[in-house]
């Protein structure tokens, strides 16, 4: 999905496919010493979001080109922090992403116990049951134990509370993602929970969505729904001019899927994730990116719907010293900047 990083909280983590995600952003903080208090979550507003600022110096960068949330897999930090004092200065709410990381742990030890991989095949998904007592029940206390945390940090906006998923177990999910659900809904009303779902950008007339993954979904379980679309990387520096970053295959058919389980865009809004990074990524090359690449991306997402627009990632356990990111390329900062505008002219109409 959205790349992201596999860490514990509060440690860091790799990033996934997106992709990933928000709803109403946190009103404008009117000083570092007196923190507002958490404000009401009306119908979604239309969001620029991104993924991963994990410093002061990102999120400054993430500003500069309109973002207003931004999506931290290590969960919100303490408003006292050096990341949370640039958060509030930059009027900027935070999407708790540290439950789709324990929802990876689950995953992951089901993949390796329960729901193993197809006879013959690798465990793609983690090569190691890396939390061999990350049961059901360990999982919800975790997450209880975060959301009491989160309930009094008025940083936090929403949830993303899905991601990366192993294909062969799919629809694994959709049951206990209904469960955390009810404990954001218990420990922080009005505060939304976004489920993630990934797929690749292809050549024209192609589709890199495995319909499995989408069988998480749930009206029940998720309050909105994230689209992380990227170019997979290759194992050579590729321009990405042959791939469809218009999505014309794509985009219907992850709607399709979703759509045959009771999804409607109306009742749980669409937030469109981009790829933001190119060139050197961990072992390979990711394709593209130009100006033109990223402004066909998002135009495509809010011309089909999406609400909200969001961009992975400003870093990644996975980026190497060249990788082109919003933080050093002037390119993609100007291809975003590009396409916030395409959004914003698509919802104008």
């Amino acid at each position: 999905m959205a790349r992201r990083s596999r860490g514990r909280r509060g440690a860091r983590a790799r990033p996934a496919r997106a992709a990933a995600a928000v709803l109403a952003v946190a009103t404008a903080v009117a000083s570092l010493s007196a923190v507002p208090a958490r404000p009401a979550l009306a119908s979604p507003a239309h969001l620029v979001v991104g993924f991963n600022a994990t410093s002061p110096a990102l999120v400054s960068s993430a500003a500069a080109v309109g973002v207003t949330t931004d999506v931290l897999y290590a969960g919100a930090p303490a408003t006292s922090s050096s990341l949370g004092r640039a958060l509030l200065s930059a009027h900027m709410g935070v999407v708790d992403a540290s439950i789709s990381t324990d929802l990876f742990f689950w995953e992951c030890h089901r993949t390796h116990t329960v729901a193993l991989p197809p006879a013959g095949e690798r465990n793609f998904y983690c090569r190691r049951d890396a939390e061999p007592t990350f049961t059901t029940a360990k999982l919800l206390s975790t997450v209880a134990t975060a959301l009491r945390a989160d309930a009094v940090n008025p940083l936090v906006t929403g949830y993303w509370v899905l991601d990366d998923w192993a294909s062969w177990d799919g629809g694994s999910a959709r049951a206990v993602l209904q469960d955390i659900h009810g404990e954001i809904a218990a420990a922080t009303p009005g505060l939304p929970a976004i489920c993630g779902f990934g797929a690749a950008i292809t050549a024209p007339g192609t589709a890199g969505w495995d319909a499995s993954t989408g069988q998480n979904y749930s009206p029940q379980g998720c309050d909105m729904v994230g689209f992380y679309n990227y170019a997979d990387a290759g194992r050579r520096a590729s321009s990405g001019a042959g791939l469809d970053w218009s999505m014309r295959t794509l985009l219907p058919a992850m709607e399709g899927t979703l759509s045959s389980l009771g999804w409607s865009p109306t009742v749980s809004p669409l937030l469109g994730i981009g790829q933001a990074w190119s060139g050197r990524y961990a072992g390979g090359y990711e394709p593209g990116l130009s100006v033109a690449q990223i402004v066909a991306e998002a135009g495509a997402f809010c011309a089909g719907g999406a609400t909200s627009i969001a961009w992975y990632g400003w870093t990644s356990g996975d980026f190497r010293r060249k990788t082109a990111t919003p933080a050093d390329s002037a390119t993609i900062d100007a291809g975003i900047t590009q396409a916030i505008a395409t959004c914003r002219l698509a919802w104008s109409g």
